[in-house]
């Protein structure tokens, strides 16, 4: 999902789940996205295994850089959930506009 879609997205009233897969001390240093669940990508599936997250609501995964999202996206996917990674990651969101930091800062 690219920045623009991911951005329409948000304003809608559609209920996601925003997936961040970074690791702990990532968000240490970093800002996220409000509202977004944070299990680092080694914790995904069983977090899955434990029920955390629903084949019912869409999830869109995130990480710094889109490159972990788009594996956790593949690998959710198969397993029958309704995932897309934000093409990308945080760094393409802060790139887009001011708005988006914004969003990120809040």
């Amino acid at each position: 999902m690219n920045t623009k879609d991911f951005l329409k997205l948000l304003a809608s009233d559609q209920e996601i789940v925003l997936l961040d897969i970074r690791e702990p001390e990532e968000l240490l240093t970093e800002d996220t996205i409000p509202r977004s669940l944070n299990i680092p990508m080694g914790r995904v599936f069983t977090a899955v295994a434990e029920g955390l997250l629903s084949k019912d609501v869409p999830i869109v995964v995130f990480c710094r850089s889109g490159k972990r999202a788009s594996i956790v996206e593949r690998e959710l996917n198969q397993m029958g959930f309704k995932v897309q990674a934000l093409e990308g990651g945080l760094q393409e969101l802060k790139k887009e506009s001011i708005i988006n930091s914004k969003i990120i800062h809040e």
